[in-house]
């Protein structure tokens, strides 16, 4: 990161990021006792091509990575880069997060997007199969973590993460104080919503 990790100013966020994870996984614990779903089933990871996340959610992505080997870490930064430009032009990309054997490398810090989809039936062609009141729970949840980051974005992962390779953004956000206006041509190309009112 370009300012040092001001780990204690996001620590209560985190903490408050986690709770809103387990109330989600527990109000919906009745939705997806029956999922279809299980470790190595990817196709919403493969074919859903949205993989949204908020910019509390990507700085956690982006310290999880920073403890990876340096191996590790080059190789997620390239596939990140290369899913960012891949998806200027193309709808349905596989996450850059996903390992050949089919499981996520961040799965412990995955986004609220990944964590919200379950299907009821196997997915295959058709996509996933989702409750329509689960559905409607977890976009009220999705509004309560953008609440939690009121100076952020929400947007496809790899762009919101891209908005921690801009120095102007991370200075600011780190600070918690609202981002400069030489960001807008970044958040329109990227296109990403603004959780401020």
């Amino acid at each position: 990161m370009t300012s040092p990790w001001p780990r204690d100013r996001f620590d209560e966020r985190f903490r408050e990021l986690e709770a809103l994870y387990d109330a989600f996984q527990n109000t919906a614990a009745s939705f997806v006792a029956d999922a279809a779903c299980k470790p190595g089933c990817a196709d919403c990871c493969t074919n859903v091509g949205e993989i949204f996340t908020t910019t509390l959610e990507a700085l956690r992505i982006r310290e999880a990575m920073e403890a990876l080997s340096i191996f590790e870490a080059t190789d997620l930064r390239q596939r990140i880069a290369e899913n960012r430009e891949q998806k200027k032009r193309c709808l349905l990309l596989p996450c850059p997060f996903l390992n050949p054997d089919k499981r996520c490398r961040i799965y412990a810090v995955r986004p609220f997007s990944c964590r919200r989809l379950y299907s009821v039936e196997p997915c295959g062609s058709k996509g996933p199969v989702v409750h329509r009141d689960l559905w409607a729970l977890a976009e009220d949840f999705t509004r309560a973590l953008q609440a939690l980051d009121p100076l952020g974005y929400s947007g496809h992962v790899t762009y919101v993460l891209a908005l921690f390779d801009d120095p102007r953004f991370t200075e600011n956000y780190l600070a918690q104080r609202p981002c400069s206006k030489a960001l807008e041509g970044l958040v329109r190309t990227y296109d990403l919503v603004a959780h401020a009112i």
